[in-house]
């Protein structure tokens, strides 16, 4: 199962013109729900390093719980500040703050401090309140941060909703993907993994990959004509909200304290390491698509009690896209003297995730594909 996969990969990647730099397929790709929270979801996750991510057989986490996770260990502590403007400064501007009624909120604190240090000690004026804007812009993430956990935590936000990949489908081309083992290529060595492609449905979803009816399926001739109504690229962008990326950056670039807390509950391995981090990846763009017509054809002849397997099998969503029968999509599997066909249609307007484009964080962050020295690799 796993060269048939390998060979669809590439057969998909040339069709949609996508890059095997970054590309990965998902299943199964139930249709999404017409809600913005629901699209959201789709985009907010740490991807395994697969060219497939079967989300039933792989369990991920969340980009936003490990990006808080990495902003909570992180801390400017006042020290920072003292050892910048020196000691006799800092009591000198601690007595003068704590004269003044009504206290600046802490968000006011920096330009306080400016106006203060431009009067008694333009010198360091600069400096100090750049380190000073420093500890509060990261303390202000933080209880915003907080705001979203607890018993009854808020959705992470994204820029965009359902609304607007519904316009975007609209107004997107169609697309095909005409597939045929016999001369489509197997060879993935020349991608993102390096040719790893692992934890993937059988022929029906959940199916195993060594279960003997799927590898009937797969040695035989498969041929695949798949029509897209509507495919289109949407961008994931978390939301500036509470989505920092300048202070990621510096946790990613940086393995010292600071920005990392003296203790941390998280060190910078078990966030960005290669043998262990948590936060290796993440997702740039979904590949959605709208309207999908699928016919697979085998020809391997099965048995009756095979036969009798794949057709109560199928609801729960057939080789190559997995789509689950239901809120107007159908699955059939029919025989000819034994041979298979699968047809799977969409008739919804609701949007499949048919895959997405992966960056390691590196490249996500804009910062050197090289991790800094000192890390786990």
């Amino acid at each position: 199962m796993a060269d048939l996969q390998n060979r669809w990969y590439n057969v998909v990647l040339k069709s949609l013109s996508a890059s095997p730099s970054t590309t990965q397929l998902i299943q199964p790709a139930p249709p999404v729900e017409l809600s913005d929270t629901a699209l959201w979801a789709r985009g907010n996750i740490v991807p395994p390093a697969s060219l497939t991510f079967n989300r039933q057989l792989v369990e991920s986490t969340s980009f936003f719980d490990e990006y808080t996770t990495v902003i909570q260990a992180l801390s400017v502590p006042e020290s920072t500040f003292v050892a910048v403007i020196g000691s006799g400064v800092h009591q000198e501007w601690l007595a003068y703050v704590g004269g003044l009624t009504p206290r600046p909120d802490e968000d006011r604190l920096p330009d306080v401090f400016y106006s203060w240090a431009m009067t008694h000690h333009p010198d360091i004026a600069n400096e100090g309140v750049s380190t000073l804007r420093d500890i509060v812009r990261l303390r202000a993430l933080q209880r915003v941060l907080r705001s979203y956990q607890g018993p009854s935590p808020k959705p992470a936000e994204y820029l965009g909703g359902i609304r607007e990949l519904l316009s975007v489908l609209k107004n997107s081309s169609s697309a095909m993907i005409s597939f045929d083992s016999t001369t489509a290529s197997g060879d993935v060595s020349g991608t993102w993994t390096r040719g790893v492609n692992k934890d993937f449905s059988g022929l029906w979803a959940g199916a195993d990959q060594l279960e003997t009816t799927t590898a009937r399926f797969a040695r035989s001739v498969v041929t695949v004509k798949a029509e897209l109504g509507a495919y289109a690229l949407w961008t994931v962008n978390p939301d500036p909200r509470w989505y920092d990326s300048s202070q990621l950056h510096l946790a990613y670039t940086k393995q010292t304290s600071p920005p990392w807390a003296s203790n941390p509950r998280l060190r910078w391995d078990m966030a960005f390491g290669e043998k262990s981090g948590r936060l290796q990846r993440a997702i740039a763009s979904l590949i959605t698509v709208e309207r999908v017509t699928s016919v697979v054809t085998s020809d391997a002849v099965f048995s009756p009690e095979d036969q009798q397997a794949i057709k109560a099998k199928a609801a729960a969503g057939l080789w190559p896209f997995f789509v689950p029968t239901g809120d107007g999509v159908t699955n059939k599997a029919d025989f000819d003297g034994g041979k298979l066909r699968l047809e799977t249609i969409t008739s919804t307007e609701r949007p499949l995730v048919i895959g997405a484009h992966v960056l390691p964080i590196a490249r996500y962050l804009g910062s050197s594909s090289t991790a800094p020295r000192g890390t786990d690799r």
